[in-house]
């Protein structure tokens, strides 16, 4: 498998989701589907990252069958620069379900934007986790 050098630096760029590893051991084997997450903040950390690199196909197969669009949109200009996680409830290996707060912060030109979500994980049925729904939080 040939490797460009944008992907290799890539791979060896701090992941955008925070978790102070570099990308191609972070979020990077979850969204080419050689692992996948093991509880809901890491899927959520991995969700985040692939908004930042748009990837739409994961954020798709990522989202619970009842509730994903049909297409998944990106605003134009748009970038995400910052994700911290606030709280987190259930959602570890063994749960069935699990909730994770967070604050995502974007930047559209020169004006930044602060957005708080609580989101809901559940299992599918093959047993990973996907995303349910978000609550917008002040």
């Amino acid at each position: 498998m040939h490797v460009s050098i944008d992907q290799e630096s890539d791979r060896k760029a701090m992941c955008p989701c925070g978790s102070g590893k570099v990308y191609g051991e972070c979020c990077e084997p979850l969204h080419d589907a050689r692992a996948y997450a093991q509880t809901a903040e890491q899927l959520m950390r991995s969700r985040y990252t692939a908004y930042v690199k748009r990837l739409s196909d994961y954020l798709k197969q990522t989202w619970a069958e009842s509730t994903r669009p049909d297409e998944i949109d990106f605003e134009p200009g748009l970038s995400w620069q910052k994700l911290t996680i606030l709280k987190t409830k259930k959602g570890r290996p063994k749960d069935q379900k699990g909730w994770v707060t967070f604050c995502a912060e974007n930047q559209v030109g020169l004006e930044r934007f602060k957005m708080t979500e609580k989101s809901e994980f559940i299992r599918d049925s093959d047993g990973r986790w996907v995303y349910l729904s978000g609550e917008f939080e002040d």
